[in-house]
């Protein structure tokens, strides 16, 4: 099944980089990304471009 975990860089709820290893190791075929500049709550407003690039091509 294909996976998308996309990440705020800074996140208050979880450390990003350790999650996007984790995600990477249980689930090695998911794309993982990690927006930087983002926090949890602006993840869809901090690079909306960057966003919508990962959401396209993983749905497309």
């Amino acid at each position: 099944m294909p996976v998308l975990v996309a990440l705020a860089e800074h996140s208050r709820t979880h450390h990003a980089a350790k999650v996007a290893d984790k995600a990477r190791r249980a689930l090695p075929q998911a794309e993982v990304t990690v927006l930087p500049g983002a926090t949890h709550h602006s993840l869809p407003v901090a690079e909306p471009e960057k966003l919508n690039d990962h959401l396209i091509r993983f749905l497309g």
